[in-house]
């Protein structure tokens, strides 16, 4: 989250898996090229329904100034 304040987050740790949505991804700025490919099984949702990971991306995180 390079250059960028958040004044807040949710930080779930009852998931197994932390998902950013598009949204975000466009706010930060980021590509297609900082995905890394994922190889792992597709995300299966409540409802049934699965989707393919676009990839994963490792953001530094530094708190406080």
């Amino acid at each position: 989250m390079a250059n960028f304040d958040v004044q807040r987050i949710l930080e779930d740790q009852g998931s197994s898996c932390d998902v950013m949505y598009s949204g975000i991804f466009k706010t930060l700025q980021l590509t297609q090229e900082n995905l890394v490919p994922y190889v792992g099984s597709d995300l299966h949702g409540f409802n049934g329904s699965t989707t393919k990971p676009w990839g994963y991306v490792d953001l530094i995180v530094t708190f406080g100034e």
